[in-house]
Parts: C-alpha cells; sequence; structure tokens
C-alpha cells in the first residue's frame, strides 16, 4: 500500500519538479585590434553615409559579446547579444551557418542575435561606413564560438524573477514610456551561486553622443560592472521597447553614463530582495513576420549595397519572431527593430504571465516600428519615420505577434 501510495504522489507532482532547466553563459572582447579599428566605424548617429566616425582608436571600456544557451528537455533557446547599434542580415546568417558548421548540439533555429544598441561601438549593419572584412571574419567566428561554449557549460539552475523602475522618458513628447526593468536571475541549483543575471529594460544608450570618440557599451559597462561586482556572475543586457525611450541628461559623458549605470544597477540589486521563483519547463514557438519595405531611402540604400537587409523580389523582409515562455509567470518575446512605446506596450501587456521581458533588436535590426497613427504627427521630429520601413510595418507587426500569442 505504501508503495502505491508513493506512485500516486509521484504522478501528481508537476512534470517541471524533475526536469530541472539548465543554462550556460559565456563572454568574449569583440573591441576591434587596432588595425581593424583603422577600416571600421562607429555607428549610431547622423543620416546614412553621413557623420562619418572611423578608424576610431581609443577605447573606454571594452566591447563585448555574451551568450547564453538555456535547454530543458529537448527544447533550447540561445541567445548572442553585441555591444553594436544593429546587427545586418548577412551577419546574422553568417553566425548561424558557422554555428552549424562546428557543431550539432546548438539548435540554430531557435538561436537569437541582438544588439545592446550602443551607439559607441562599431557599424554591423554599413549604415554609417561599415566594419572592415578582417574583424567581420573575426566576429562571425567569435560569435559561433561563444554559444558553443555556453552549451558547454549548460547546468541546472534556479531562476527568479523581480521587477523595478528607473526614470526613462519619451523623447517623442508622450507621457507613456516602458520605464520597468524585468531581471531574471540564475543560481547554480546546488550551491545557489550565481551563473547569471538578465537585464531587460528599454532605453537608448546614448548619453555618449555624435561627438564622441572613445568606443563603449555607454552606461551599459557600469550597470554590468556594478552588479558583477556586487553579485557574481555574468550580466547579459538586452534592450526593450527602446524606439523612443531615453535616458534624459544634457550631460553627454563617460561620467554620467557611468552615474546612470550606477543607478540603475542599485534599482536591480534592491529588487531583488523581492524576488520570486520561476518553476516551469521552456517552451520556444516561432512568429514569422514578412512585410514590404516602402521606404524609398531605406530601399536606395540596400540596393547600393550600404546597409545589409535581405530583400525578395517584392522588396519584402521576412524575420522569425521568438516567443519564449518559462511556465506560467515568465515570458520573453525578441522584436526585429525598435518599437516605439505606444506599439510596444500593448504587444507586452498581451504576453503570458507576470513578468514580461521584450527584447529589441533580435534577430534583426529593421528600424523603428510606428504606429499608423503616429507616424508623422510628432511636430518638428521625423528621426523614426526616417528609419521606418514604411507607415504600416507596426500595426502589421502587432497584429501578427497579437494573434500569435493569445
Amino acid at each position: 500500500m505504501k508503495t502505491l501510495s508513493f506512485i500516486f504522489v509521484f504522478l501528481c507532482i508537476p512534470q517541471f519538479a524533475f526536469a530541472a532547466l539548465k543554462i550556460g553563459v559565456w563572454k568574449e572582447n569583440i573591441t576591434p585590434t587596432l588595425s581593424e579599428r583603422s577600416t571600421s566605424c562607429m555607428g549610431g548617429y547622423g543620416l546614412p553615409l553621413t557623420n562619418p566616425r572611423c578608424g576610431i582608436t581609443d577605447a573606454h571600456d571594452y566591447l563585448s559579446l555574451r551568450a547564453l544557451f538555456m535547454a530543458n528537455n529537448d527544447t533550447q533557446f540561445s541567445l548572442i547579444v553585441f555591444d553594436t547599434t544593429g546587427v545586418g542580415d548577412a551577419l546574422i546568417n553568417d553566425i548561424r551557418q558557422r554555428v552549424s558548421m562546428l557543431t550539432n548540439k546548438v539548435d540554430v533555429d531557435n538561436l537569437v542575435i541582438a544588439a545592446t544598441h550602443t551607439h559607441a561601438g562599431l557599424d554591423y549593419q554599413g549604415i554609417w561606413g561599415g566594419i572592415g572584412s578582417e574583424y567581420r571574419s573575426r566576429i562571425v567566428d567569435i560569435a559561433a564560438r561563444a554559444v558553443i561554449q555556453a552549451q558547454s557549460t549548460a547546468q541546472g539552475v534556479k531562476i527568479f524573477a523581480a521587477q523595478t523602475h528607473v526614470p526613462v522618458s519619451n523623447r517623442r513628447g508622450w507621457g507613456i514610456v516602458d520605464d520597468s526593468v524585468t531581471t531574471l536571475f540564475f543560481d547554480n541549483r546546488k550551491t545557489d551561486q550565481p551563473i547569471a543575471t538578465l537585464v531587460n529594460l528599454s532605453a537608448h544608450p546614448t548619453i555618449l553622443d555624435g561627438n564622441n570618440i572613445q568606443y563603449s557599451s555607454d552606461f551599459i559597462d557600469s550597470l554590468r560592472t556594478n552588479i558583477e561586482r556586487e553579485r557574481g556572475g555574468m550580466v547579459i543586457f538586452v534592450n526593450g521597447i527602446l524606439g523612443d525611450a531615453q535616458f534624459s541628461t544634457t550631460e553627454r559623458t563617460i561620467e554620467k553614463a557611468n552615474e546612470i549605470g550606477k543607478l540603475v544597477a542599485n534599482t536591480i540589486l534592491e529588487s531583488e530582495k523581492a524576488k520570486q521563483r520561476v518553476m516551469g519547463t521552456l517552451n520556444v514557438s516561432t512568429i514569422t513576420f514578412t512585410h514590404p519595405v516602402s521606404n524609398t531611402a531605406i530601399l536606395q540604400l540596400q540596393q547600393s549595397g550600404a546597409l545589409d537587409i535581405n530583400l525578395d523580389d517584392k522588396n519584402q523582409i521576412s524575420v522569425d519572431l521568438k516567443y519564449v515562455q518559462i511556465g506560467r509567470y515568465t515570458s520573453l518575446l525578441t522584436f526585429p527593430g525598435e518599437a516605439l512605446t505606444r506599439l510596444g506596450l500593448p504587444i507586452k501587456y498581451n504576453m503570458r504571465g507576470k513578468y514580461h521581458l521584450f527584447i529589441g533588436l533580435a534577430n534583426a535590426s529593421y528600424g523603428y516600428f510606428i504606429p499608423s497613427d503616429e507616424f508623422g504627427q510628432i511636430p518638428g521630429r521625423n528621426t523614426e519615420e526616417r528609419f521606418s520601413m514604411g507607415k504600416y510595418a507596426g500595426d502589421e507587426i502587432k497584429r501578427v505577434i497579437d494573434s500569435s500569442i493569445k
């Protein structure tokens, strides 16, 4: 009778109690060498092919690539995050192909490649002068090997989530912005030692302006360094609904970037005191988005070879978004550009669970996604419209996402 009772209890316990999620992380320095710097340019400021910041020789902090590998049962999700403004389509494809050449242990279909969006990193898209072939070849190899190394270090973890808020503002003048910070804390399942911290917040890393001539990850460097110093493990930063979100300051200095990064880090560390355990299995689904590019400036840049985006014979882009769930209460969505607040927040509200991570500039860098009723409606400001695929791209991607995650 005791045996039967034990079997009954065993069958009633949810599966997730026995299927521990595993994660592994890896980090690499991707600051260009002196020879690579002479043929590479910074990205982020000015119209395409203007305001060139090429041949930069100085670096304030090293640019990094950070890889996160997650696995549960037969399901994988991998994330590579570059300190750069955005990552071009051909570069993403080359990294995936390189991973496939080196191993069959990493599911490249569920591999996401994203950018932090620092404007003091290199131009991986080609818009502001691009990067040299020597450097490009090296980072493709580094990225592929980094995710493989992350996979090889994967270990069972306990996951905790927390949310807090930071003082970001809307640069297009709206009274709303995504000021939330959602953090996942990964600790070794047996020792409770921190392995990684995944930080998701929405803000342009543009404390350093277009006059800056030092490589830097902007406020993100201080954010990561301060959390790692206090908590241990590796910090991976992913940007969110950043299209119109920024930290407002008139001081465009390294010192101010460090101050903001430290403030955010302390806020996140404080939020950990109220963290909640995340339980459940890992599930990954794919949402495919296809849309024509109607912006003639983008079409001309692509046709001239100055912009790394893939278009079909109908001038359409096609990209896979990933919708990831960990149990009932945590969900993550990858997004192929910079969503504006009035587009991104309603999408985020529709995601399942309590803790939502919205990862922008992931698997593509297709500029700004703007609600059609806001397109061209902000007096004296059209920066986002100039770098948008078209007026209705935002509406369409929201419709596709909403219908997929309901």
